[in-house]
Formats: structure tokens, sequence, C-alpha cells
């Protein structure tokens, strides 16, 4: 019974795993791409493509492609690359909103930080005293809906958060694969 018992919890648990991995909902969204005003990278940056191979996933990057198991993403179609501050921006879509989800992506000399920006309490105080335009707090519609907060923040302004590090970066570094195979 108690074999039983611990089967059941492990499949909730990956259930609520599964779950919460497919449900991914930016709760922090913007109203253009970021940085605003700038142009869009043609390619990915070189020091930036390869493999990297991560518990058995395999995430291929390549000139403006990146493939995620079978998901397949092309720059300037499904997500646009901006420069900023010694980072690059990953901007993407919110198909539920028409808003923009940012992915900072943090370059060191031989790594990569993926960074997030999340709307905890600190972060939303931090941000109305820095920004002109306050963050405006939305949801969608629908019995499945969440709610998100929107920035519109300016050039000046986002550069700011960006050297303040307003974002999480909790995943740790990734090495840079530059045009080989990395493992985290």
């Amino acid at each position: 019974m108690d074999l039983k018992n611990g089967m059941r919890h492990s499949l909730l648990i990956l259930l609520a795993a599964v779950m919460a991995l497919t449900s991914c909902n930016p709760t922090v969204q913007f109203s253009e791409p970021m940085p605003p005003g700038r142009m869009n990278l043609p390619n990915i940056p070189k020091a930036m493509r390869g493999v990297i191979l991560d518990d058995g996933d395999k995430t291929v990057i390549g000139k403006d492609t990146l493939w995620m198991g079978d998901d397949v993403l092309v720059n300037g179609e499904d997500f646009l690359l901006r420069r900023m501050a010694g980072h690059i921006m990953m901007n993407k879509r919110v198909a539920e909103t028409g808003h923009w989800e940012v992915v900072p992506i943090r370059k060191t000399k031989d790594s990569m930080y993926l960074c997030q920006f999340d709307d905890d309490s600190e972060f939303v105080q931090r941000i109305s005293a820095l920004l002109e335009v306050a963050p405006e707090t939305l949801s969608t519609e629908g019995k499945l809906g969440y709610g998100y907060s929107l920035l519109s923040p300016s050039a000046q302004e986002f550069k700011q958060l960006l050297q303040e590090r307003l974002y999480s970066d909790e995943e740790g570094a990734c090495l840079l694969p530059k045009g080989g195979e990395v493992r985290p």
C-alpha cells in the first residue's frame, strides 16, 4: 500500500511539473520589443551558436534558428534579437495578449545567463519609481486567464533596468558554445 501511495505521489508531482512547464505565462510583458527604437540583429551572435546538452535535452543554436527538441524557432519570424548594455534581448510575441515577452541574455567572457523579469513586489516597487509611465496590471480573458504587468519603458529606462539587473538569473550560467558542444 505504501508503494502504491508513493507511486501516486510521484505521478502527481510529475503531472504538476509538466503542467507548470507547458502553461508558462510571462508575468511581465512589454508593449513593444525591447529595447525600443533599436534594430533587430539579423543573426544569432557567433559565440552563442553550437549545441547545448543538458540532462538529455539538446538545444542546437544555428545562424538564425533554434532547435529545442521538436520545436524550431526562427529569428525574425518567431523571435527578435536586439542588443543593449552587454545583453542580448530575445523578444517573443505573447499570443494571448499581443504584447512581448523579453528574455535578457547576459553575456560574460565565456558564459551566458538566461534571465527573466519577475513581477514580485520588490520588482514592481523599484520599477514604478524608475519608469515615467507606471506599469499597468492587466489580465487575459477567458476561464484560464492570467494576470500580468505591462511595461512601456523608454530606451534609457530599459537600459537602467539592465544595468541595475532588475531581473532574475537564478538558473545559473551556461558556457557559450562558440561553435562547439557544451554541457551546463
